[in-house]
């Protein structure tokens, strides 16, 4: 077969009993099944064969939502039918498709193990000079002296103006972090990274303001959840809404704080420390 047939004879992959589509554009193939994951959201999983001439095809999968926005592939998840039942969605089942099709047509996944090995090296290479670059400066600068004492951890530098900046602007070193949970209706590049129902992040050495989580919704409630641990420096955690100033959150304490009236409104967690060594977990219920 040639690439064109077989790039047209995809299309009889459709069928109306079918939970996928497959479409062509181009030298692609695209195969898409929809799920729908907590609360109802609608999600797709995207699997996007590009043909070659030597009978070989390169694979791109990802997940996306309702806004188009990708993020990582949930190999098995939960999908929520619309009356209360639920059942499992595979993404490696409906990605085999497209892989038994492509296989009977002659064709084999390109492995690209130069490319590869580059794009893993090339990263690692890169994070080690910039954690080494991010050691040094800091080793370089004087320490953050702590003038209210070690019991006291109100910030004595960074003001309120400071922490309703946009965006993060800070310097970190041993530091951790973690993601997890669905999005919500967060649009634009900005704030994506942090528009998850659970977020865990841990630094050595914190100075300065980093964005810990961004949430908006339909619904006029949210609940978040905020677990903290100071061992040293200075550290505050504040809740802004629509760029407004909310409050504040006591560190190193449990706190459950309920926000009323926030349907559409942007809501971000910022965490502002000085020379702060810190644990902190934040989760959402709305």
């Amino acid at each position: 077969m040639t690439k064109q047939e077989v790039l047209q004879y995809a299309l009889a992959l459709n069928s109306s009993d079918k939970n996928y589509t497959v479409t062509v554009e181009g030298d692609k193939i695209i195969l898409e099944a929809k799920y729908r994951g907590k609360h109802l959201r609608e999600s797709t999983f995207r699997c996007v064969a590009q043909l070659k001439d030597d009978k070989t095809y390169t694979e791109k999968t990802y997940d996306f939502d309702g806004y188009r926005r990708q993020y990582g592939v949930r190999k098995k998840a939960v999908s929520y039918c619309s009356d209360g039942s639920k059942e499992e969605f595979d993404s490696e089942k409906v990605r085999q498709i497209l892989h038994n099709y492509l296989e009977s047509c002659g064709y084999k996944r390109s492995k690209n193990g130069l490319v590869i090995a580059l794009c893993i090296t090339i990263p690692i290479v890169v994070t080690i000079l910039i954690a080494l670059a991010v050691i040094i400066s800091l080793a370089s600068e004087s320490d953050f002296v702590d003038t209210n004492g070690p019991d006291n951890y109100a910030l004595t530098e960074i003001t309120r103006d400071d922490i309703l900046n946009k965006g993060n602007n800070y310097r970190s070193y041993m530091s951790s972090q973690r993601y997890s949970g669905y999005h919500t209706n967060i649009v634009g590049t900005r704030l994506r990274d942090y528009d998850y129902d659970h977020i865990s992040r841990s630094f050595g050495k914190l100075h300065g303001i980093v964005i810990l989580q961004a949430t908006k919704i339909s619904g006029n409630t949210l609940t978040l959840n905020i677990d903290s641990s100071v061992e040293s420096g200075n550290a505050e955690i504040v809740i802004i809404i629509d760029g407004e100033y909310y409050c504040s959150v006591d560190v190193n304490q449990s706190r459950s704080i309920t926000l009323k009236d926030v349907s559409n409104k942007e809501v971000i967690v910022k965490l502002a420390g000085e020379g702060a060594k810190i644990k902190i977990n934040v989760s959402r219920i709305y």
